[in-house]
């Protein structure tokens, strides 16, 4: 069993070899975030314009051989080529959906391509008890940034299979 802390913030930043339209049409479609995501394998819009402000998924997640779960999200933040974020949405009835994290893409334009940030917040913490079970079933939620990582090395692949 891990004592590591919880990180309630990090960000992880990689150049992509992509336009930052590219980089956002990906990001933002979230219906493909099973494509490059190491825990979230399936989302799907369930209300308002996809890909707004405001417009609700869900996203169905997993972690080692038996954690599941799934998550209502929102969109918070959807400026075409600059920035997309969601949070997960706290749920009042369920005590182990009362948690709820931001995440975040920056893209920003340079030279040989774009920067990507992504970063992630968490604004309410599990509660206690719950919170010393996940860190024990789903250790890697003790600090996002390795999977993070993955993600956005994935992310480089999917675009330059896309683009070649």
């Amino acid at each position: 069993m891990t004592r590591r802390p919880w990180r309630t913030t990090g960000a992880v930043e990689q150049v992509l070899a992509a336009t930052p339209e590219e980089v956002y049409a990906l990001v933002s479609d979230v219906t493909r975030i099973g494509e490059r995501s190491p825990e979230c394998h399936t989302a799907a819009w369930e209300s308002g314009v996809p890909g707004t402000v405001g417009a609700t998924f869900r996203g169905r997640n997993r972690a080692g051989l038996l954690a599941r779960w799934s998550r209502r999200c929102e969109v918070t933040e959807a400026e075409p080529g600059r920035a997309f974020a969601f949070r997960t949405v706290p749920e009042r009835v369920d005590p182990t959906r009362r948690d709820s994290t931001t995440w975040t893409y920056r893209i920003e334009p340079v030279d040989g391509g774009t920067r990507v940030e992504h970063s992630y917040e968490i604004t309410l913490l599990p509660l206690r008890p719950l919170r010393a079970v996940y860190g024990i079933v789903i250790p890697d939620h003790r600090d996002m940034r390795p999977q993070m990582r993955q993600n956005l090395a994935a992310l480089d692949r999917l675009l330059a299979t896309s683009s070649g």
